[in-house]
């Protein structure tokens, strides 16, 4: 009982416990009056916890998964309590340092469930195990009847062993009986998961339920692994971490005993390739021997090598087929999550068949709830073992069921990416037919636009290539639809590319023939192991003839190898980074290629030579080069970025009026670039008489000279990213005369003493982190300019008081806030993306004319200081809002205006009453708005405040609000009936045809705005308040236009009809063969009623509208042009 197995293929290579035992981490249940089991935080690192609570505790139960150390943990308990009772100074340590709690037992009795089969009392079991095997005849009898008087006399601890691995024979009891008079007995009893399940096992019988969640310093255990199964020490910790990182195996070291397995792997390299298919099926192997599986052999030349070397699982195929069935059937067809019911299973696996598998450990159960709804729950015993038989299911049924296979959304193909790396070692061409199932010309797309932001370096990139273990990747790629746009695009390319070298490098270790994995884009980078770059090469000499993205950053390739994918892939080549070769410029002649990044110093005249010939290039980077002379551009180029180089002014002037002279927005970008001779006198004349206007500047860690060329310059924006930069252009900036946007980043403490130049229109804080007193300095900066500028607020944080320059910080910060509330800032739109208390405080009581509140926390804030701006007119809002709307609204507010909503029923019955208590015209805006569903409401009661405050709504007078709508929905216009709104502007038809409904119950409508396409008859029901439809940019059917000045003119008092831009669809268009004889009966009608209190008014007409007047009794013509006229 001192040693301990250290190898699962070979349980007979034992070694002493005490030099392999690490210790384990518990977590305790606590079960709830209702049943339901919650795993709490509670740290279990005494024996007392297991053995008391107020009171001695009779029976414990610790659960845990197969291979977690349950056998192990009760060895040691049992040795720890020998220690303790002997009274000897034992040199082996303790798992818990309070091992003399063990002293309240004076006898321990260790028993073997699994060795117990058929026994029913924990009497007969001792006798059995311990008893005949330690005396023989007479002793026998003598010691079985000094144990009943033990058992009932003393207080005495009973360990059992495997409760999963034991049944009664006659089905009564579900835990081996103790005599109820063996009142001082307690029981601490190990079992898998799914034992406690059970329905019979009683909650008044579970004192206590504990659960092994893996162990403490799993390095500590590798280690002492490995020095216990080598003769010297050749073999070390570090080589197996690299072995383990090199073939992403970090997800499988969760319990002592897959680490035992790895590392025998790992140490018998001879015998074992080392797959992960190979490493799955060992463990599978194992997993069927413990279910006592019987022995069988494949044959050589079986559908997957990797079985080949197994025994337990050919006798037991039927299972490991049904059992693999049901991995891919739940992992991707109908369940698709990690937990799954019994009913579920059970369509895959017979009871029989679930048994086994919940004995080997391949499956295995949790409970939490009592509720009969949700029952126990079965999972795999790990994910990647669900994903390698589901990978086995597809390698099986190969063609059929690939064609079959639907993916439901572009991402599906990394979502299956551990699938899909096992599928390659188990059949590569089955894998490349899956990947061109799933990769479709959208994940192409996005991948190619990671590759371009990456190339451009993205600021994202370092995060993207973060890859400390399995679960960091999983992490990743389960937060895609948390991230922005752009940092989702490089994170897929990212693991795109890891999948598949990932898929090669299985493929190629498990002897796979003809790889014919397909990729088009290569990053070689220093994110990327030595192994895994030689696998990428290889990638890419099998696919040199399709490449679309070639990224080098190292030197893996030779020069000739360059040159042959360069000309092989000449067709499909859409980026590539590299060295500076001579023969490069050869290659790049003609090349389609749209963005190119050179490193190392280039040949300006050859380089010059060969740009304009490079029609598509968009993106130019020029990277550790010194650049003089005058470079030729090709026409396409958009972006330029100059990087760690050293160019004279001279340069500097030529590309600058070069990239002037492009009929399109450019940027350049200038990071780490050294001015080195700044003469610019030859030049300079010209120099300033260039408009560069479409010319976007960026800076980052250049020297003053560069500033010196900038001077007086037309750029049209610039960007500074340090606070060195911008203290370098302060000099120089209100000389830049054309200068509209500016934007900023870095740290900010003293005075803003940057000078503005008169044009600027917008300035821009996009990462900040700035004083109160440089905040405010450059509020009133802005405020001098004399037209509407805007202030972006996107990322700002305020630094504390105390971090400010100067001891009299806070009197400076009053005095600016003073002056702040002195000025007109009526022309200044400020917007705001991240926000503080602090930042909307500087703007309490201020004149701001517009505000822009990007995100719902930042309205939140905004809240508190809104009513105190008095001139504010506008208000724009984004984000996602529940409960009532509680803003506090200024009674200067002309417009509020929701861009990109998502609320509540709620919250906008609630805005809308707050507006209708202005008492002037009033705008609201809902451009994008999208209205929650009640179920997902907070409040139970939310639909009856909803209800309380449509009835308010109702008895409102809002005649004087516009209501603007874009995108809306049936729910919204449902919040606008019978109301008093006086105005609604429906920009778009599907606006216009869900409103119809509501449309006739606006009983003070008065005047309605009309946007959009429309066809057929016009089947919209006025109200009789209206006084003035106005269609200002219509396409329609004459047949439309008719049908609506016909229920025009059935109003009873004088009506407007404006038509400020309506283009009419030829009759060709027109819906319905029979189109020309209802426009025809629509004329006829026209002719015969009454139209003379109707003012028709035309800005934009035609030949063809004109002619639909003809011979009617219009009463007044208002013609706004004299093509009208005409």
């Amino acid at each position: 009982m001192n040693n301990v197995s250290v190898s699962p293929l070979w349980l007979g290579l034992d070694k002493p416990i005490f030099e392999i035992y690490v210790q384990h981490k518990f977590s305790l249940y606590n079960i709830e009056k209702d049943g339901t089991r919650n795993k709490t935080n509670k740290c279990i690192d005494q024996y007392k916890d297991f053995f008391y609570s107020d009171i001695k505790l009779k029976r414990v139960f610790v659960q845990g998964d197969p291979g977690i150390g349950k056998s192990t943990f009760l060895t040691k308990l049992v040795l720890d309590w020998c220690n303790a009772v002997s009274c000897r100074n034992s040199d082996n340590k303790a798992t818990f340092s309070d091992a003399d709690v063990l002293k309240d037992f004076q006898f321990l009795f260790h028993i073997s469930l699994r060795d117990a089969i058929g026994q029913r009392e924990i009497l007969e079991m001792i006798k059995t195990q311990i008893i005949d095997n330690i005396y023989n005849g007479t002793k026998q009898t003598k010691a079985f009847e000094l144990l009943q008087q033990i058992l009932e006399r003393e207080t005495c601890l009973v360990t059992m062993d495997g409760l999963n691995e034991w049944a009664d024979q006659l089905n009564q009891h579900v835990v081996p009986r103790i005599p109820t008079s063996h009142t001082k007995c307690v029981s601490i009893i190990t079992t898998r998961p799914w034992k406690m399940v059970d329905e019979r096992i009683k909650f008044s019988e579970i004192d206590r339920l504990l659960e092994i969640d893996g162990i403490i310093e799993s390095e500590q255990l590798t280690k002492r692994i490995i020095r216990s199964l080598q003769i010297g020490y050749n073999m070390t910790h570090t080589a197996f971490m690299t072995y383990i990182n090199e073939r992403h195996l970090m997800h499988l070291l969760t319990s002592p005993w897959m680490q035992e397995l790895i590392v025998n792997v790992w140490m018998n390299k001879a015998d074992v390739k080392g797959s992960l298919c190979e490493i799955h099926c060992i463990i599978l192997d194992e997993l069927f021997k413990k279910a006592n599986a019987k022995k069988g052999f494949f044959k050589n030349g079986c559908l997957t090598e990797c079985l080949s070397s197994t025994r337990y699982i050919k006798k037991q195929i039927k299972i490991f087929d049904a059992v693999a069935n049901a991995a891919f059937q739940l992992k991707f067809v109908s369940n698709k999550s990690q937990t799954f019911s019994e009913r579920e299973i059970r369509k895959y696996l017979s009871k029989e068949h679930l048994q086994f598998c919940l004995d080997a450990g391949v499956l295995t159960v949790r409970c939490n709830s009592v509720r009969v709804a949700q029952g126990p729950q079965f999972l795999f015993t790990h994910e990647t073992v669900q994903e390698f038989l589901a990978a086995f299911h597809i390698a099986s049924l190969k063609q059929d069921l690939i064609e079959n296979f639907k993916p439901e959304h572009k991402y599906n193909v990394l979502e299956m990416s551990q699938t899909i790396i096992y599928l390659c070692g188990l059949h590569c061409e089955t894998a490349n037919q899956l990947l061109n199932r799933l990769v479709d010309s959208d994940f192409l797309s996005d991948i190619c636009h990671g590759l371009s932001l990456y190339i451009k370096r993205y600021e994202e990139t370092v995060s993207a290539f973060r890859r400390d273990n399995y679960t960091n990747e999983t992490v990743l790629k389960a937060k895609r639809n948390e991230m922005d746009n752009d940092a989702c695009c490089l994170a897929i390319s990212v693991l795109f590319q890891q999948m598949v070298v990932s898929g090669f490098s299985e493929a190629k270790i498990s002897g796979q023939k003809d790889i014919c994995l397909k990729c088009s884009d290569f990053t070689f980078n220093k994110y990327l192991r030595e192994s895994e770059s030689s696998a990428l090469k290889e990638l890419l000499i099998l696919n040199k003839s399709n490449v679309r993205s070639l990224i080098l950053e190292s030197n893996i390739l030779k020069v000739n190898e360059i040159m042959s994918v360069m000309q092989q892939s000449k067709h499909s080549l859409k980026r590539l980074k590299t060295a500076v070769t001579p023969v490069l410029y050869k290659a790049l002649h003609n090349l389609k290629i749209q963005e190119l990044h050179c490193i190392g110093q280039i040949d300006e005249s050859s380089f010059s030579d060969v740009l304009p010939s490079m029609s598509k290039l968009v993106y130019l980077c020029i990277e550790d080069s010194i650049l003089m002379g005058k470079t030729v551009l090709p026409v396409a180029i958009q972006h330029i970025y100059l990087l760690k180089s050293t160019c004279t002014a001279m340069f500097l002037q030529y590309l600058l009026v070069a990239l002037s002279s492009l009929k399109h927005t450019v940027l350049l970008y200038l990071e780490s670039v050294i001015v080195a001779e700044s003469n610019t006198q030859i030049f300079l004349s010209e120099y300033l008489l260039n408009d560069m206007t479409n010319i976007h500047l960026g800076i980052e860690h250049v020297d003053n000279a560069i500033y010196d060329t900038l001077r007086c310059s037309s750029i049209g924006e610039i960007s500074l990213h340090t606070a060195g930069d911008v203290s370098l252009a302060s000099n120089i900036l209100y000389t830049v005369k054309k200068l509209t946007k500016l934007n900023l980043r870095g740290t900010y403490s003293e005075r803003n003493a940057l000078k503005l130049p008169a044009t600027l229109k917008c300035i821009s804080l996009m990462k900040v982190e700035c004083s109160v007193e440089w905040l405010c300095s450059l509020l009133i900066a802005l405020s001098s300019l004399d037209h509407s500028v805007q202030f972006e607020l996107w990322d700002v944080a305020l630094q504390p008081c105390e971090y400010s320059c100067g001891g009299d910080s806070q009197t400076h910060v009053c005095d600016f806030r003073s002056e702040i509330l002195s000025l007109d800032m009526f022309h200044i739109t400020i917007s705001v993306k991240n926000g503080c208390v602090e930042l909307f405080e500087i703007l309490r009581d201020t004149n701001i004319g517009i505000m822009d509140l990007r995100t719902a926390d930042c309205a939140s804030l905004a809240s508190v200081i809104m009513y105190t701006l008095k001139k504010l007119t506008k208000l724009y809002l984004w984000g996602t809002y529940s409960e009532r709307c509680t803003f506090q609204l200024p009674s200067t507010l002309h417009c509020i205006s929701l861009q990109k909503v998502e609320c509540t029923a709620e919250w906008l019955c609630s805005l809308l009453i707050a507006l209708s208590s202005l008492d002037h015209s009033v705008t609201c805006e809902l451009w994008d708005v999208v209205l929650q569903s009640c179920e997902y409401l907070c409040k139970d009661d939310s639909k009856s405040h909803v209800s309380d405050l449509r009835s308010q709504i109702l008895s409102l007078d809002v005649t004087h609000m516009t209501l603007l709508v874009k995108n809306g929905s049936a729910e919204l216009f449902e919040i606008l009936r019978d109301t008093n709104i006086g105005l609604l502007d429906l920009r778009t038809s599907d606006c216009a045809s869900l409103a119809s409904v509501i449309l006739y119950s606006l009983k003070k409508l008065t005047k309605l705005y009309l946007w959009g396409c429309y066809r057929e008859r016009c089947t919209l029901q006025l109200p009789a308040t209206l006084q003035c439809l106005s269609l200002q940019e219509v396409e329609c059917s004459s047949e439309w236009l008719c049908s609506l000045l016909i229920a025009l003119s059935s109003l009873d008092h004088s009506v407007t009809c404006e038509l400020s831009d309506v283009v009419l669809q030829p009759c060709s268009d027109a819906c319905g063969d029979d189109s020309k004889a209802r426009i025809s009966d629509f004329r006829s009608e026209l002719l015969s009623i009454d139209m003379a209190h109707m003012t028709i008014v035309v800005k934009n007409g035609t030949v063809e509208l004109f002619e639909i007047f003809r011979d009617t009794s219009i009463g007044f013509l208002d013609l706004r042009t004299a093509d009208c006229d005409l």
